[in-house]
């Protein structure tokens, strides 16, 4: 019989100036390790249920509500600075601040994770990019972005599509400066892409891979059949990236009872 985890919601809140309240759903363990995920833009929770389900023993997994996607929040959230602050109160010394911290980021949250690494080198211990928007999406996602800009329809666009748009255009500035710092952090990173992906090329990953320092550089998992959504599609195949990251930071090995239902390493379940 396969018994998954139990998560529920939170409300907390988040550093800002004013301070904003905001939520996250969470997967507990009593375990020293917790995941914190960043989604993508738009931020959707309900894709990543199957994946807080499916979370290995050992290690909690906490789902922000991105910036500016939270209830009550109206307007976009354009800088990664203020978007770490949701992890701030899980890091030492916050309300939440009792485990060591491995940062996971999808697509636009890609970015995110990576920055979380390298602006809390001592409370986060590495990060996996998934799907990671670190250049520019299809073409066709760069078109609907111009098309949003039309004064014809802008009072049409619903407002989550607004913050969308200002978000994947207020990202490119702060692109650089993140290459750039990669260059001298020694920090695991696993990098995760799917080859049969409709909105961010995998050459994304592949950029984010060679801006990596040999000590940093982990996995280029290029899925093959994988899509946008890994996380939904191959839950097991991202914690087995998870996995690496914790391997290589402290050499603590998940229980190989980790998943559910079945015996053995997270990396015999990476096809599930």
């Amino acid at each position: 019989m396969r018994v998954t985890r139990a998560f529920h919601d939170i409300t907390y809140t988040a550093p800002l100036s004013p301070p904003l309240e905001t939520q996250a759903t969470i997967a507990p363990d009593p375990g020293k390790w917790r995941l914190f995920v960043f989604h993508g833009t738009p931020a959707n929770r309900y894709l990543y249920m199957r994946f807080l389900r499916t979370a290995p023993r050992g290690i909690e997994v906490v789902l922000p509500a991105r910036l500016g996607f939270g209830k009550g929040h109206e307007t976009a959230v354009t800088s990664f600075d203020e978007q770490l602050a949701v992890l701030k109160p899980f890091l030492p010394g916050g309300e939440f601040g009792d485990k060591k911290i491995i940062t996971l980021g999808v697509s636009y949250g890609g970015e995110l994770a990576v920055k979380a690494a390298l602006d809390f080198p001592g409370a986060v211990v590495g990060a996996v990019a998934v799907s990671a928007l670190i250049d520019e999406p299809h073409d066709y996602a760069l078109q609907l972005e111009k098309l949003g800009g039309d004064a014809r329809i802008e009072d049409y666009v619903p407002n989550r599509w607004k913050k969308v748009r200002e978000e994947v255009v207020g990202r490119r500035s702060q692109i650089g400066p993140l290459l750039d710092r990669l260059k001298s952090y020694d920090g695991p990173i696993e990098v995760i892409h799917g080859d049969f992906d409709a909105i961010v090329p995998k050459a994304n990953s592949e950029k984010l891979y060679a801006a990596l320092t040999e000590a940093s550089r982990g996995t280029l998992d290029i899925v093959p059949g994988g899509t946008h959504y890994l996380e939904l599609q191959y839950p097991r195949r991202v914690y087995a990236a998870v996995q690496r990251v914790i391997e290589r930071a402290s050499g603590d090995v998940l229980r190989k009872s980790a998943l559910p239902g079945k015996t053995g390493a997270i990396e015999a379940e990476i096809s599930s």
